[in-house]
């Protein structure tokens, strides 16, 4: 387990050891990192402090980061119990499901205006809140320490990709009576820090492709990325691309997920397609959708889709499957592209 310890530089040649203050009160922690979350990533705005779930108990922190996604924050003092992971992921599963609406609702009640969540996230990243929120969400244990089966729970789910992490942050007070914080990570987390431009969040597009690379999908990944421009837009996450469609009223809906990574040696470039979204935005029928994919392709409910309105959520269904030639993305890209010219003209 990694020991935090700081130094002061008192002369030249002389090192004194700052000793470490105990954070008496969980709340006092809990307020420091609402009053600045950069202590834990500058990526993160704050948008509510307590939030109550339905399944009882409530949030410490609720955060959403750059690219809209949610992020759980649970504060405890002292060590942390071996119980912290089962509370912060049963909040994720609660969070997961958070609409548009929700999140906007939760914010308000933060920032005390239903509109503050638009301003504060443009003041925060510099760029515009995006039309859609919540597709992906990870959760963050914070704690003076951790014991050691916490740490080892969080690695084994973190190996089987679920997004959680636990970062230490210790108090210490100096000779003069100043306090200084230090914060560090047991495990590196999966979502860095990156700058927050337009630009370098369109460039994760192109990072991911590497990737994919790696996985052996590259060709697939980038006739893809390639095919779809000028027809679908890009968000990545951690893995993933969510590719969005432009509404005529100029929102813009997820339709297409493309994983960078596979689940084994044969699977291909993972997909899932959002059918009745098609449907609605380019009448694009299940059958004929599934004639555009290949054979591999199953049904899939994809009512839980985070961001979907209460309209999309009843009877949504998608197809997911694997691409597993450049033939089959051709074939789909080509009738992508040949569907939404269509649908421009009329």
């Amino acid at each position: 387990m990694q020991e935090i310890h700081l130094w002061e530089v008192v002369a030249d040649t002389e090192l004194q050891e700052i000793p470490r203050d105990q954070i008496t009160v969980e709340e006092r922690l809990e307020a420091w990192l609402t009053k600045d979350i950069s202590v834990l990533d500058p990526n993160l705005l704050v948008i509510g402090r307590q939030v109550r779930t339905d399944f009882g108990g409530a949030i410490d922190i609720l955060c959403l980061d750059s690219v809209g996604n949610t992020v759980v924050v649970e504060v405890k003092k002292g060590q942390t119990p071996r119980e912290a992971a089962a509370q912060v992921l049963d909040y994720a599963s609660w969070v997961k499901d958070l609409s548009h609406e929700d999140i906007r609702s939760i914010a308000g009640y933060h920032f005390g205006s239903s509109d503050s969540l638009t301003s504060a996230f443009q003041e925060r990243f510099q760029i515009p809140l995006p039309d859609e929120l919540n597709l992906e969400h990870r959760a963050l244990i914070v704690a003076e320490s951790t014991d050691g089966g916490t740490e080892r729970i969080v690695r084994y789910l973190s190996s089987m990709k679920v997004p959680i992490n636990v970062a230490r942050i210790q108090h210490f007070k100096d000779r003069a009576g100043k306090s200084i914080l230090a914060r560090v990570y047991p495990m590196e987390p999966e979502v860095k820090s990156r700058s927050t431009s337009r630009r370098a969040t369109r460039g994760t597009v192109e990072g991911l492709q590497s990737l994919a690379d790696a996985n052996g999908i590259g060709d697939l990944y980038a006739l893809m990325r390639n095919g779809v421009r000028g027809v679908l837009t890009a968000q990545p996450y951690l893995n993933r691309v969510w590719y969005r469609l432009r509404r005529d009223d100029g929102g813009v809906r997820t339709v297409l997920i493309v994983d960078a990574t596979h689940e084994d040696e044969i699977s291909g470039m993972g997909f899932t397609v959002h059918a009745t979204r098609l449907q609605d935005h380019l009448g694009i029928g299940l059958d004929e959708l599934r004639s555009w994919l290949p054979s591999n392709a199953n049904e899939e409910d994809v009512s839980g889709w985070p961001g979907s309105s209460e309209e999309e959520k009843e009877g949504a269904r998608g197809l997911r499957g694997f691409f597993q030639s450049t033939d089959e993305v051709d074939k789909f890209v080509d009738a992508l592209r040949s569907s939404v010219a269509s649908s421009s003209t009329i």
